[in-house]
């Protein structure tokens, strides 16, 4: 089996962002809404203007904002991501999800180390944070 059929993409997840106790949580959607959310986004069409009802039609979330929206009661709209690399502070308890922009840079550089075999690339986070890809089972972060 050669290095290029080992790649695999990463299959992402929708999460968004509430703020508990003046701190960015990031909150999966469950699984069925995920999944309409990626079959929106992934559909050919423009995002803006889509608008995908989530929750069971308590929330929209419209997907080229990247915002969710309470439909029936006033609360402060929330920040929608396409998730698919994390990372996870010295203070943090919970993994935090990178930019949708940073995640397609690690996804690339990823997908490179993988396809050519060639390891230990280095990246540096948003955060300022030194990223080493190990290999395919191991990436270590500084």
């Amino acid at each position: 089996m050669d290095a290029g059929s080992l790649y695999e993409p990463v299959s992402p997840h929708w999460f968004y962002c509430k703020i508990i106790d003046s701190k960015e949580t990031w909150i999966p959607f469950n699984s069925e809404d995920s999944q309409q959310l990626e079959e929106a986004y992934n559909s050919g069409k423009d995002c803006n203007g889509r608008v995908v009802p989530t929750d069971g039609g308590r929330y929209d979330v419209h997907l080229g904002e990247r915002m969710r929206y309470a439909v029936y009661w006033d609360e402060l709209a929330s920040e929608v991501r396409r998730c698919t690399w994390f990372y996870k502070g010295d203070k943090d308890n919970k993994y935090v999800p990178y930019s949708e922009s940073f995640s397609q840079v690690l996804e690339e550089t990823y997908m490179l180390a993988v396809t050519l075999d060639e390891w230990k690339k280095k990246l540096e986070s948003p955060n300022r944070e030194i990223i080493i890809l190990h290999n395919p089972k191991e990436n270590l972060y500084k």
